[in-house]
């Protein structure tokens, strides 16, 4: 063959791949890659590229393997065991997660990229073609089985049979439910649900819910717009989920109504946090240093000590860092709420 490529690194697995986490690190800064802090590599993982930068706090499982010439990786990003990436461009924003068993690759062009925006998931077990860039816009979740192909041939054009390259965009906040199906050079906009087991063929409009192989639009103008106290009274029932779901777990719980407000005291193995949920600006002075103050006001000057976090509901924004407030930040997004991290 004129043009020679292992379809996985085996020397860079056998040389890198099997040492501690920390010998890495100094490898691949060796290479010139840029690592942040509290980066992790599991045992078996390599990133194999030409320019590297990997954010603070981003993880690598079990023997993954990412490997692009440029390769992007932001903060708090975690990538699964036995995942295989293998692109042209790769780059992935804070705070998404691809599950284990995932693949990305196929043929290579010089276009072939994937974009992956922030607080983007994709789930285990499906299958990327970038062969054509993929770009997926934030707050987008890709479920499980899901399949995405920017080439369709087998067939030969010159006797009529067809064959397409073409990208694949998906805008913000789309949901794919397990095992879609998205056919080269389909564009769906921001904000659209698409039914599982589902085969998209054509572009999808915003705001939509689409069913079906071929998939056809079949709820217009979504979602519905919540009033102010429907939300207030959504988010109190994911509060007493998560007291639930902490109780549980073998923690102590107490909370007391202030107003509208209400203070949560969560106890466990002599480790206490606190949790103050605000929805009239009152000011709270916590008692204990890892806390999470979460407000629907605006609080754009607000300071968050050490040990502290602040969602604000509004916004969408959180400042600072709690453990209280990391463990309540990941359960909120079982209910599709995120948070975006200060730049």
């Amino acid at each position: 063959m004129l043009i020679k490529r292992n379809k996985i690194p085996f020397k860079e697995i056998i040389l890198i791949g099997f040492l501690p986490s920390f010998l890495k690190k100094i490898i691949y800064r060796l290479k010139g890659y840029k690592i942040g802090k509290n980066v992790s590599f599991g045992i078996g993982s390599v990133v194999v590229g030409k320019k590297v930068v990997i954010g603070d706090n981003s993880s690598f499982g079990l023997i993954s393997v990412l490997r692009a010439n440029s390769i992007t990786v932001g903060r708090h990003v975690s990538i699964g065991l036995l995942t295989m990436i293998d692109t042209e461009k790769f780059s992935i924003d804070d705070d998404s997660e691809i599950s284990e068993k995932v693949i990305v690759g196929g043929i290579k062009t010089p276009d072939s990229m994937l974009k992956i925006g922030k607080r983007v998931k994709i789930m285990q077990y499906s299958f990327l073609n970038p062969t054509k860039p993929i770009i997926i816009g934030d707050d987008t979740g890709i479920g499980g089985h899901c399949l995405l192909f920017t080439h369709g041939s087998w067939l030969s054009q010159l006797d009529g049979f067809p064959v397409t390259f073409a990208p694949i965009t998906l805008g913000n906040k789309v949901w794919l439910p397990w095992r879609v199906f998205i056919m080269p050079g389909v564009e769906i906009g921001d904000e659209v649900v698409i039914g599982a087991n589902s085969q998209v063929t054509k572009n999808l409009p915003s705001n939509v819910i689409a069913n079906g192989s071929p998939a056809k639009i079949i709820v217009k103008n979504y979602p519905k717009v919540l009033s102010e106290k429907q939300k207030l009274n959504v988010f109190n029932q994911i509060i007493s989920d998560y007291i639930g779901y902490l109780e549980f777990n073998g923690f102590e719980i107490s909370f007391e109504n202030i107003g509208l407000n209400k203070l949560i005291k969560v106890k466990k193995n002599r480790k206490e946090h606190e949790i103050f949920v605000s929805f009239d600006s009152c000011n709270y002075s916590f008692s204990i240093p890892d806390n999470l103050l979460i407000s629907d006001f605006d609080e754009e000057n607000a300071l968050v000590e050490n040990n502290s976090m602040l969602l604000n509901l509004k916004t969408k924004q959180r400042i600072g860092t709690s453990i209280i407030g990391e463990e309540f930040t990941k359960f909120l997004s079982r209910y599709g709420v995120r948070f975006n991290r200060p730049n």
